[in-house]
């Protein structure tokens, strides 16, 4: 008889839910997940390369790597009845900050989407918006 416990070893996470402070903190937060058309030019005397940009950097929300569902802002009731025009409806207010799904699709980007997760991640009890 075996007395040792044997324990499944825990699947790497997949799923991350980030939260920026605004729409704004994008392409300084995210800047991992945008790129930016560049060309190569060869010095006609030395024939040395460099690289020159192109346009401004644009955001990639997908890849085979990994999928981005930016979710924005949330709203949620506040338990508050309104009524206009003598229709009543839920009072729905903003919450704070700008929100992010994100969904690892292999181990390609692990470690930028990790740091991301420890700097911006959000654990919510319920998320408002999943992956199918």
């Amino acid at each position: 008889m075996i007395d040792e416990l044997i324990t499944e070893e825990e699947a790497p996470r997949t799923d991350f839910y980030i939260k920026l402070d605004a729409e704004a903190d994008m392409p300084t937060v995210l800047s991992v997940f945008y790129k930016q058309d560049y060309t190569t030019i060869v010095d006609p005397e030395t024939g040395e390369e460099s690289l020159q940009l192109e346009g401004n950097p644009y955001f990639v929300g997908n890849t085979p790597d990994y999928s981005i569902d930016v979710v924005g802002v949330l709203h949620e009731p506040t338990g508050n009845t309104l009524t206009s025009d003598g229709m009543e409806y839920p009072e729905i207010v903003a919450l704070d900050g700008w929100h992010i799904n994100l969904r690892l699709l292999n181990e390609v980007m692990r470690d930028s989407v990790e740091a991301l997760d420890v700097s911006h991640g959000v654990t919510p009890d319920a998320p408002k918006r999943v992956w199918l």
